[in-house]
């Protein structure tokens, strides 16, 4: 199987209107194999369509984000104040996730480096390196994500946003809509995921 890693340097810039809507949650987590048979709970007809609309919405999201990216990129070499915002982010991020020994930079390069590792095809990844490989990614993504607890994190980023938004917006039509778009697909997703936390109540 393909390793995935689901993160890019610390943040997805462009993830940060979900990541911030959804609570610090930066992107979603990509599906984790399991083995079968299991004590997982069988799902209602309403909870499997309830998944499957909340699956699509994430995928619809990612798309609308790698769209924006291309976008955001130009955006960046024309602008090279907001680069050094983004620098400034990522720096506060990195500080804030490491603590008692846990290099944020170091353990970001090392997950890249099993990615590409075994990403080229030629060598598979054991079950335990899987299992050592989803560790380590979960474990950073929860320091990802407690960082951005941090009021002083969450005003940067939500400085840099705004200051993205806007100059993409001014971009032209493409970028305006697209944004129109990623701010409908969050909205969605934060309705569909309190109706699931609801469901999953009962």
């Amino acid at each position: 199987m393909r390793l995935t890693l689901s993160l890019s340097r610390f943040v997805s810039v462009m993830a940060l209107a979900a990541s911030i809507s959804l609570g610090g949650q930066v992107m979603a987590q990509p599906p984790m194999p399991h083995s079968g048979g299991g004590g997982m709970p069988q799902l209602t007809e309403e909870q499997k369509q309830l998944m499957m609309e909340v699956q699509q919405t994430q995928q619809a999201l990612q798309k609308t984000q790698e769209q924006l990216r291309a976008i955001q990129d130009k955006v960046y070499q024309s602008n090279p104040d907001l680069v050094k915002q983004k620098d400034a982010l990522q720096q506060a991020i990195s500080k804030k996730m490491s603590s008692g020994g846990y290099d944020a930079d170091k353990e970001l390069d090392a997950l890249k480096a099993m990615v590409d590792k075994y990403n080229t095809g030629q060598e598979k990844p054991t079950q335990a390196e899987i299992q050592d490989f989803q560790k380590r990614q979960q474990a950073f993504q929860m320091r990802q994500q407690q960082a951005f607890q941090d009021p002083d994190i969450r005003a940067k980023a939500e400085a840099l946003q705004q200051n993205l938004k806007a100059k993409i917006q001014a971009s032209g039509p493409e970028g305006k809509a697209l944004i129109a778009d990623l701010e409908k697909q969050v909205q969605k997703l934060e309705t569909l995921r309190a109706k699931a936390a609801t469901m999953m109540k009962r």
